[in-house]
């Protein structure tokens, strides 16, 4: 299936344009100048297929892209925020371009979403691109749908949950109630936590100021942190920020869960 967007300005042409190669592989074209109703067709195109399953491959040709407006920066950043929690079903993205500042781009942003393995190809390395993008994971089983369990509710001193799917506010908030008695006595706590599905989270959780509160505030409050089965990319993720927390955290195979268990009760 191929689909190129339509202008509704008064412009003959967009300057974005959007293509399924094939199942779950798209391409993203970037032209001249950008503007916000570039943005806001990218949008109108993206959404579903970012809403949907993943994973996904996509190839970003930047070749001819010039300049962007700032109406068409803001216009993006409103849309990336607003799916912040969807990128993870991206497994790929090719960027082809001949600009060495797209590839330096890409090594920062690489350790902001290591979910997503990213590549810098030349505008002659087209084929490889398609190739890169196309190589996807398997898709993983979806998840129970419960989200997040509680385990252990921290009467021991060790407070352990599990996530399975889409993590919603009400999940969260329930998961992170115990630890209040912790924050208001000044007691160290450690915490447990089981992946066996990881499908995002409810982006509400992010604007609500009580549990961030709680979430931040019990930083101080944690003595060991142990993750069981966390994919590739969250692995990626708690290492690079492990060193800078003020609590110890260890990554464990879902096969080692007996150990985490025993290191996280300190037995």
């Amino acid at each position: 299936m191929q689909r190129a967007c339509s202008l509704t300005d008064a412009r003959e042409m967009t300057m974005i344009k959007i293509r399924e190669l094939k199942p779950d592989v798209y391409e993203l074209t970037l032209e001249g100048v950008l503007e916000k109703s570039d943005i806001e067709t990218m949008e109108r195109e993206l959404t579903p297929v970012l809403k949907g399953d993943g994973p996904l491959g996509l190839i970003v040709r930047a070749e001819n892209w010039s300049d962007i407006t700032a109406d068409a920066i803001a216009e993006d950043m409103k849309f990336e925020f607003g799916l912040l929690t969807q990128w993870s079903k991206i497994a790929r993205m090719a960027l082809v371009s001949d600009l060495q500042a797209f590839g330096a781009l890409l090594k920062w942003i690489d350790p902001v979403l290591p979910m997503i393995e990213m590549k810098c190809f030349a505008s002659t390395e087209v084929a490889a691109a398609e190739a890169f993008a196309s190589d996807l994971p398997a898709r993983p089983a979806a998840g129970s749908g419960r989200g997040m369990t509680l385990l252990e509710d921290g009467s021991d001193g060790l407070l352990a949950f599990e996530v399975d799917g889409a993590i919603t506010a009400e999940d969260a908030r329930s998961v992170m109630a115990p630890l209040e008695p912790y924050l208001e006595d000044g007691k160290k706590i450690d915490l447990l936590v089981r992946i066996k599905s990881y499908e995002g989270f409810d982006p509400s959780i992010l604007m609500d100021g009580a549990f961030m509160g709680v979430k931040f505030g019990a930083i101080t409050h944690v003595g060991r942190y142990a993750i069981i089965g966390a994919p590739g990319w969250m692995a990626t993720m708690v290492r690079s920020v492990a060193a800078m927390m003020p609590f110890e955290m260890r990554l464990f195979d879902a096969s080692d869960e007996d150990a985490a268990w025993a290191w996280a009760r300190r037995s």
